[in-house]
């Protein structure tokens, strides 16, 4: 039980800087919408999309390995790590910086600037947040998160409300936030003040690259499965579908978010925990209250979400709530699959994670295109939806290798059916027969789960007491 309650600490700790660096986000969101054209929207995304495309590749992954060489090493090889992956990436992003300018030359690029800065910005910040967790300083790594949102979010305010500056500003505002954050990581761990200084030790980042280059292919095999649907989209059905999908896409993210969240606390106790003589029963019992919890939220949201759009949301963007279901059960197999890649972490096998992920992206794409013309929008959230439920059952066979979990998957299916009911309930046209009829899904699911559920809280309350 104590394990249990130090994860719950973990991501406690983790949620407070997660909270505030991603899902005060979503308030922001509707001022989007008010103030910002699906057409602008649409190219606002392609520009983020396509940042975290290359990002993986101007950090070689290095984020992903120096937090897994952090956690044990010996305190005089802290800075040579730190120091060796910096100046790697700071390389890396360079070249990629001139060659935009370059392409900028033959093919107009509209901030081509701010997305060279924006990309530059989020690898430091990417790397020196993964430095922080990797020297256990959960506290800093919260506060960092806030400081980060707090700024990006009043800037984008102040600049869509009163400079109506648009797509402008929401690219300014997160460089400024990035650098400021930087500044404030490196003033509370002196490792990082000491980064530019230290030592470049080629044999280091050997080290670092042979456990993080093979994760490169697997990073972009999610990309695909998360975020190539905007290129489909944009080609065939146009910028605007593109915006209102970014809002769609937007509302599930939230699931990600909490499980971003739960990830980092069960990614360090599940590693830390490999070699404990009952670490398969300690996995499962966690794994059956992670999926639990995350598909009674989506039964709940999933038509509360239909609500919010229509009643909040910009007029242009009134149609977005039809493609969340789809998108909030994927978002949930995607976390699940997640939990199962902690397994390729623990053997360093990093190289076997691709092949699962490779299969994923490459069915996504394949329905995409298939149904795109036939469905429009519905067949980007359909797509995604399938790509990560079949992601979650290779990683269940591959995971035997590493652990065996015991799941109830007659309690699995339910939920898992419940959350369709969820999506079908939400598209009745009577809102107060939707109201009526989520209330009695819930109560279901509630009960069937109840001994898990008190559990849990249980366990809370013994951290508060």
């Amino acid at each position: 039980m104590s394990r249990e309650r130090d994860i719950l600490k973990n991501t406690a700790i983790y949620a407070i800087g997660n909270f505030g660096s991603k899902i005060l986000v979503y308030v922001i969101v509707l001022i989007y919408t008010h103030y910002i054209t699906p057409n602008e929207l649409g190219y606002y995304d392609i520009i983020l999309v396509t940042i975290s495309l290359v990002l993986p590749i101007a950090m070689c992954s290095l984020d992903e390995g120096i937090y897994r060489w952090l956690i044990g090493v010996k305190d005089e090889n802290i800075i040579e790590i730190i120091s060796t992956c910096t100046k790697t990436i700071i390389v890396i992003t360079s070249i990629i910086g001139c060659i935009l300018l370059l392409l900028n030359h033959f093919f107009y690029i509209q901030y081509v600037i701010l997305i060279i800065l924006l990309l530059s910005s989020m690898a430091i910040y990417q790397l020196f947040l993964n430095v922080v967790r990797g020297l256990s300083n959960s506290k800093i790594y919260a506060v960092s998160g806030i400081v980060n949102s707090s700024i990006d979010l009043s800037l984008e305010f102040i600049g869509l409300v009163f400079l109506k500056m648009g797509v402008e500003v929401l690219l300014i505002s997160k460089i400024i936030a990035n650098l400021i954050t930087l500044g404030y990581l490196c003033f509370k761990q002196k490792e990082l003040r000491s980064c530019l200084k230290g030592k470049f030790n080629i044999s280091i980042l050997k080290s670092l690259l042979s456990y993080s280059l093979p994760l490169i292919p697997n990073s972009l095999s999610w990309w695909i499965v998360n975020s190539s649907d905007r290129y489909i989209i944009l080609f065939f059905l146009g910028s605007v579908y593109n915006g209102i999908y970014s809002i769609a896409n937007k509302f599930p993210t939230v699931i990600t978010t909490i499980t971003g969240i739960a990830y980092f606390s069960l990614q360090e106790s599940i590693i830390k925990e490999y070699n404990s003589s009952d670490r398969d029963q300690f996995y499962s019992k966690i794994f059956e209250k992670y999926y639990t919890i995350l598909f009674l939220i989506i039964i709940c949201v999933i038509p509360a979400t239909r609500l919010i759009v229509q009643w909040l949301v910009g007029i242009d963007y009134c149609e977005a709530w039809k493609f969340t279901g789809f998108l909030y059960i994927g978002a949930v197999f995607s976390a699940l699959s997640a939990f199962l890649g902690i397994g390729y972490q623990i053997s360093r096998e990093t190289k076997r994670s691709v092949v699962s992920t490779v299969s994923a992206a490459i069915l996504n794409i394949g329905i995409n295109l298939l149904l795109i013309n036939l469905i429009g929008l519905y067949a980007v959230s359909f797509s995604t939806m399938i790509a990560y439920i079949f992601l979650f059952g290779l990683r269940i066979k591959h995971s035997k290798k590493y652990f065996r979990l015991q799941v109830q998957w007659k309690n699995f299916v339910l939920l898992v059916f419940s959350a369709y009911i969820s999506i079908i309930i939400s598209y009745l046209p009577n809102i107060l027969i939707v109201i009526f009829a989520e209330v009695i899904i819930i109560l279901l699911v509630l009960s069937i789960n109840r001994k898990l559920i008190f559990d849990f809280v249980g366990i809370i309350k013994k951290r508060s007491s």
